[in-house]
């Protein structure tokens, strides 16, 4: 298994196919501009499992300074593939915290909500409602 950083197209496309398309409400496009490294260093960062060229599991982090409890590790969004695959992220979360100096860990339940940033997003979201 390979545990690398996605920064490019092909492993956003890879990435992106995990997800149940049917439930999560973000498209490819706000999917992308959501871990958007280059633009801004302060969105998530996005890390894959690959097994055989494929994507069997995502993490998606931040590290948030904190006065009181110093770096803190924020699991946004994790999906994957099976049991294996979630305890290699399990495992990967740990081996994350301890490079980037991180004290504490929260994992999120969050519902990954819509990016309205521009009006060809809401846009966009309009347009999915009506079909969905």
């Amino acid at each position: 298994m390979d545990i690398r950083l996605i920064t490019v197209k092909e492993d956003f496309e890879k990435a992106y196919g995990i997800l149940n398309q049917r439930e999560y409400p973000l498209s490819f496009y706000e999917y992308t501009l959501k871990h958007d490294l280059y633009q801004n260093h302060q969105k998530l960062k996005l890390v894959g499992i690959f097994k055989n060229d494929d994507c069997i599991g995502t993490i998606s982090y931040k590290i948030t300074p904190c006065p009181s409890l110093g770096k803190v590790l924020e699991i946004k969004e994790m999906h994957h593939q099976g049991i294996s695959a979630y305890v290699v992220l399990m495992d990967f979360i740990d081996d994350i915290a301890r490079d980037e100096n991180c004290y504490s860990i929260k994992i999120c339940k969050n519902e990954p909500a819509r990016l309205n940033n521009s009006v060809f997003d809401r846009f966009e979201n309009f347009l999915k409602g009506l079909i969905n």
